[in-house]
């Protein structure tokens, strides 16, 4: 069971680092096209935990936001995830914190990013 608990763990964190390096690449593109399918496995993941649901539920959102090509929205919907992904960061442990809190910053720093260039 710990063997199980150990590889769901190790799947989330690097479910992480592929979302950190897909934000940091679409930022560099100045493009968000592409994003629905990291957000889409996201809100798979987080919608079945307690804790995560205002996440997920903003997740979809932004989603939302994308095909819309609402862009004001948008940089209001990545500031808000950054936010609460950086918070939910205090409730993880060890590496897995430093991750999420990764994340939570790169999020905030795409909410900048596509605040100049849309």
């Amino acid at each position: 069971m710990e063997t199980k608990v150990k590889e769901t763990e190790n799947n989330y964190e690097a479910q992480i680092d592929t979302t950190v390096s897909t934000i940091e690449s679409h930022v560099e593109k100045k493009s968000i096209t592409g994003l629905s399918g990291t957000i889409n496995k996201w809100i798979d993941i987080l919608e079945d935990h307690k804790g995560f649901k205002t996440i997920a539920g903003n997740l979809s959102k932004l989603k939302d936001a994308i095909e819309s090509k609402d862009a004001d929205k948008i940089v209001s919907l990545l500031a808000t995830l950054g936010e609460e992904t950086t918070k939910a960061a205090e409730k993880a442990n060890g590496t897995e914190a430093t991750k999420i809190k990764h994340l939570g910053k790169a999020l905030t720093t795409a909410s900048k990013a596509v605040a100049k260039f849309s």
